[in-house]
């Protein structure tokens, strides 16, 4: 969900320069913000006591994150993390609350905006139930691909890392490496200047 930087402002928003690899909250932390990125990339993630991470989303420039665990009372399911130097504007809950009754077209986002994360949710479980590395990495490209606006006929770069896409999928990077590198020799996807395309 985007809101008008200004009126973020008005109602006690306050910006927040990050640099790359700053949390923002931790996995358990009670929500008490809302948090908008006016510049950057966030990513919410969950990690086990082994340190292995799960990317549960990704957010760039004018988006918002963070909001149902602030919205439902309950502790954050995952951490923030600033994938880039990045600006973020937070805002109190009450205050945010007070915004929204005062802008009641901004409830009708959110309600949107929690229907496509929903959607994503549960096309994301569609990678996780693919057996082979090869299809949950092909399936990871199909549906990125479909969210980014991209015609299927049209060749796509990649935006995500290896390690990102290995974090997305639950599959070690060294799999998704040697994956590629075998549906490259295929066809299946390109590596130009060491970029991914499909």
């Amino acid at each position: 969900m985007h809101i008008d930087y200004n009126i973020l402002i008005t109602y006690g928003g306050v910006a927040r320069k990050l640099e790359k690899g700053a949390l923002i909250f931790h996995e358990g932390d009670t929500p008490n913000f809302f948090y908008q990125l006016v510049e950057g990339s966030v990513k919410l993630f969950s990690s086990n006591t082994e340190g292995k991470e799960l990317i549960q989303g990704v957010f760039k420039d004018g988006q918002s994150f963070g909001e149902p665990p602030m919205m439902l009372n309950k502790i954050y399911p995952c951490t923030a993390q600033a994938i880039t130097p990045s600006i973020l504007v937070r805002i109190s809950k009450e205050k945010f609350l007070l915004l929204l009754k005062d802008f009641p077209e901004y409830s009708q986002n959110m309600l949107q905006l929690f229907s496509q994360r929903l959607y994503k949710k549960a096309t994301a479980a569609q990678i996780w139930v693919c057996n082979s590395p090869e299809e949950k990495i092909m399936k990871f490209l199909e549906i990125h691909k479909v969210e980014s606006g991209c015609k299927e006929t049209d060749l796509w770069s990649v935006p995500h890392t290896r390690q990102q896409m290995a974090d997305f999928i639950g599959i070690r990077v060294e799999t998704v490496i040697r994956t590629l590198s075998k549906m490259c020799g295929e066809g299946k996807v390109k590596t130009i200047d060491h970029k991914l395309y499909f």
